[in-house]
């Protein structure tokens, strides 16, 4: 099933994902979506939660006991200046998120986990070794006219399922995806804040990009 959605900025927390829609099994996405000084509040109940700062910054409460970490998420302004900063909350975990004078965006990706890791917040461009968390993400942007398969961006692997955000720094830009199935190809077209998914049966063979792109890549990690 090929499947997107677009999301609408809106002010508190959009689910625009969960399991069982779109192909997908495992995989939650939403976008948090914060005015200045605002704050948000949320559980991370029985998944492993990746917050990755799309613009803007927040300071940020995780945790209770003796599992905790705080700190400020953000460096950037928007996707097309300069890498992400990512958080990692492990299963039954409290968070705080406390926006900043600019206020923030975050992408809020969750998967099912009950792995003892610790909450962690990294600075932008730090990432983590695949085995310590059961979510893998993944950043492209890219030039106007681009073949994304032939330029060294990120492309998933075939047999996993995955969600992108995909936005253009002019918003009447316009990507292709060709998509294989155990049908054949299909085609796709994804316009500013599309959310794509793709399931276990499915795997890009070619994205072609007409303005210049974002992608956000979620994927499970098991």
């Amino acid at each position: 099933m090929l499947a997107s959605k677009n999301y609408t900025p809106t002010n508190g927390y959009t689910e625009v994902v969960n399991p069982g829609e779109m192909g997908i099994t495992k995989l939650h996405f939403g976008i948090l979506n914060l005015a200045p000084k605002a704050t948000f509040f949320h559980h991370s109940d029985d998944t492993e939660v990746a917050l990755v700062a799309l613009g803007g910054d927040c300071t940020l409460l995780v945790g209770h006991n003796g599992n905790k970490a705080n700190g400020v998420l953000g460096e950037r302004p928007d996707v097309f200046q300069g890498e992400t900063c990512i958080a990692y909350i492990p299963h039954h975990t409290t968070y705080e998120v406390l926006a900043s004078e600019t206020g923030v965006e975050i992408a809020v990706c969750k998967v099912p986990s009950h792995a003892e890791s610790a909450a962690i917040i990294l600075e932008a461009g730090e990432t983590l070794n695949q085995d310590e968390t059961h979510l893998r993400i993944h950043e492209n942007v890219f030039s106007d006219n681009s073949d994304v398969t032939t330029s060294g961006a990120h492309m998933i692997p075939t047999e996993a399922e995955a969600i992108c955000l995909h936005r253009f720094q002019n918003a009447d830009g316009v990507a292709v995806f060709d998509v294989t199935r155990t049908t054949g190809t299909a085609r796709v077209q994804l316009y500013h804040n599309d959310v794509f998914a793709i399931s276990e049966q499915e795997s890009i063979v070619l994205l072609t990009s007409e303005g210049i792109g974002y992608q956000l890549w979620v994927q499970p990690n098991f």
